[in-house]
């Protein structure tokens, strides 16, 4: 619950930015033995600024807010809010989130915060998040993963890519570009480099055609002295001849695996 003992007591609402923030309460009042219950509808905030959204009871009053609802109605922008309770004098910071378009902050009357999305889906409590550090170490089994720090754990690709032979990209992920360098050889460089030459390549490429002919067959490695933190060349190859000849595929693959 949240009560507010005083005149000087208010609930109030800090909004980070120019959004439409619905704020809606409800709460009961206990003066002596009586109860009465009470509410009010907000009007909706538009600005960055503090409103009040749950007034300070009367004289000898206390109030039970047994519901705060924010809702975020604008189509677009987010919105920081802040709950704030104050007694006049000192100022509390109870819950701050923030509310993507559409989505609520609920405060109950069990003394829960809940965050909904726009589909009405409470949100769940996932508890600590883990930080690239905590991915590269590859330890903990309790922290949560994000989809931006699950490429961190060392058993994740850094890197994948498709591409033809004119280093045009077909697919791929944290890579900057490809170029052509000839026939049977290219360069993929890479958006967020290792943080060394030390990581694991793997290459293969597309064959030629389906006949199963010496001229079709496609060799791939890595070209000798071609593996750098932030770039690899790779070279392909047929056994057309007793020393093997450059060759296109008909496309590349390659990807990276290591410490960035």
């Amino acid at each position: 619950m949240l009560i507010l003992a005083s005149t000087a007591d208010l609930l109030r609402v800090v909004t980070g930015q120019a959004a439409d923030i619905e704020p809606h309460a409800s709460w009961m009042d206990k003066s002596g033995s009586t109860f009465t219950p009470g509410r009010t509808d907000t009007a909706s905030i538009t600005t960055a600024t503090t409103t009040t959204v749950v007034p300070a009871p009367a004289a000898s009053t206390q109030r039970n807010v047994k519901l705060l609802s924010l809702r975020n109605a604008h189509a677009s922008t987010a919105c920081d809010v802040t709950v704030e309770h104050t007694d006049g004098t000192n100022v509390e910071t109870l819950m701050k989130c923030t509310l993507l378009a559409g989505e609520s902050l609920v405060f109950d009357g069990d003394g829960l915060w809940s965050h909904y999305s726009i589909n009405g889906e409470q949100y769940a409590a996932i508890g600590a998040i883990a930080a690239q550090a905590d991915m590269e170490t590859a330890t903990s089994i309790i922290l949560a993963v994000t989809p931006g720090r699950q490429q961190s754990h060392p058993g994740h690709p850094k890197f994948w890519a498709k591409f033809g032979v004119s280093g045009n990209l077909l697919d791929s992920y944290n890579v900057a570009s490809v170029s052509d360098d000839g026939t049977g050889l290219a360069t993929v460089t890479i958006a967020t480099d290792f943080s060394s030459a030390n990581w694991v390549c793997h290459v293969t490429v597309e064959r030629a055609a389906t006949a199963l002919a010496v001229a079709n067959a496609r060799e791939s490695r890595i070209r000798s002295a071609g593996q750098a933190a932030g770039t690899v060349q790779v070279e392909c190859y047929d056994h057309t001849a007793a020393t093997a000849l450059a060759a296109d595929p008909t496309s590349w693959y390659v990807t990276g695996l290591g410490d960035q």
